[in-house]
């Protein structure tokens, strides 16, 4: 029997031996800080599912900026709505947080997601929650304190990280995830350690009042949550399947 026993969330949903017969074609990736998975505009050619890393989607203008529109840890994938529609994906994929990536061939990954119909209902449930996270953030950005949104962008982070308080980010990628000027981060997060909810260095934020900072965090969180609860709990398989 197959050994091969991945801890991200979406391929935890494939049959067993469905998800045994493609583990040949599974490459696990050892990815540093930083690095450039994925173009904006060039052709998917890898599904990436994270294990323990955490991978930052961004979106950039054609002045060439750029801010962190979507994270993507062990209970997410990137390239999987690409890979199966245009071919071509329209985000820049880096690594934020380093770790270990499981990076499946696009053809492998078509291949897959036409053989498990328990995939296909997870990927659909997926993109629904993207959605909703989407949609949820664009409320958030309107409304919500730069302060509570660091709050609630770390705990997204620490989430991610499957609890893990040490994150190992600066606060420039604080500021990409929020889409505001590092300046206004580092200001966020001074106020946070004088409450006592942070400590920080130039590349470690860890988080030292849980508790503190879920109350100090906007209630997006909440909302998302009971989101992920919804789709999750939900028996309808995906239209496909």
């Amino acid at each position: 029997m197959s050994k091969f026993s991945p801890t991200n969330y979406l391929l935890n949903q494939v049959e067993p031996e469905v998800l045994a017969a493609y583990e040949p074609r599974f490459t696990l990736v050892e990815a540093p800080r930083d690095q450039l998975l994925q173009e904006p505009g060039r052709q998917v050619e890898c599904v990436w599912f994270p294990e323990t890393a955490v991978l930052a989607a961004g979106a950039e203008t054609s002045a060439g900026e750029t801010v962190n529109v979507d994270l993507i840890g062990p209970e997410g994938v990137f390239g999987a709505f690409e890979a199966c529609g245009s071919r071509h994906a329209f985000a820049r994929l880096s690594v934020l947080i380093p770790g270990k990536v499981w990076r499946l061939p696009a053809q492998a990954y078509r291949d897959l997601f036409d053989r498990s119909a328990t995939l296909r209902t997870t990927v659909h449930k997926h993109a629904e929650l993207v959605i909703a996270e989407a949609r949820q953030f664009v409320a958030c950005n309107a409304l919500h304190t730069v302060e509570s949104r660091t709050c609630r962008a770390l705990l997204d982070l620490s989430d991610r990280r499957l609890g893990d308080r040490r994150l190992p980010v600066t606060r420039e990628a604080i500021a990409q995830i929020l889409g505001v000027q590092r300046t206004t981060v580092v200001g966020a997060v001074a106020s946070l350690q004088r409450a006592g909810l942070l400590r920080s260095s130039r590349r470690l934020i860890e988080i030292t009042d849980v508790g503190g900072l879920r109350r100090a965090s906007c209630g997006c969180r909440e909302a998302i949550a009971f989101a992920r609860r919804e789709i999750h709990a939900s028996e309808q398989t995906a239209c496909e399947a």
